[in-house]
């Protein structure tokens, strides 16, 4: 278990670049289960006005497994059973992972970094989960893929023929 460090992390100007090496990460090591629903935006927490999201801070992510027809690369049939595995495993390797908080909509729970467990909670209903991660992590590009290239290993450079 690990301290919860999200919520000491400042506003940020624009997505961060470590952040956007976890997602692009995620997504391709999801097998096609999960797409980006929404990563950086300047704004309150819905439904909360005054309280400033994480993902203004550019510390979190919304991966839908949600079925989005006629759009490649939103998903695949049978979401949600196919994903959850995948975020088990996840877990499992949060603190390399650098995850802190992960919210699954669905099942109105939330696991966190500094109980290292899920917990029933009161969220609005939804077909993504929110993840949040630590924000050394989320600037650094270097640590982020040295994080998933530890858990699933290195992605074989693509060599284009000369």
């Amino acid at each position: 278990m690990k301290p919860y460090t999200v919520n000491a992390a400042p506003v940020v100007k624009g997505p961060l670049q470590g952040m956007d090496t976890w997602i692009t990460r995620a997504i391709k090591h999801s097998d096609g289960c999960l797409w980006n629903n929404g990563s950086f935006m300047l704004r309150d927490v819905k439904g909360k006005p005054g309280t400033i999201s994480n993902h203004a801070k550019g510390v979190a992510v919304d991966l839908s497994y949600r079925l989005v027809a006629n759009q490649p690369g939103k998903a695949i049939y049978q979401g949600r059973k196919r994903s959850l595995p995948y975020i088990i495993k996840l877990l499992e390797n949060a603190d390399t992972l650098g995850i802190e908080l992960v919210i699954d909509y669905a099942m109105s729970r939330s696991w966190k970094c500094d109980r290292a467990t899920w917990q029933a909670g009161h969220f609005a209903a939804g077909d993504w989960y929110h993840i949040e991660i630590n924000p050394v992590m989320a600037h650094s590009p270097e640590l982020a893929k040295q994080a998933w290239d530890k858990v699933f290993g290195v992605i074989p450079q693509i060599i284009k023929p000369v």
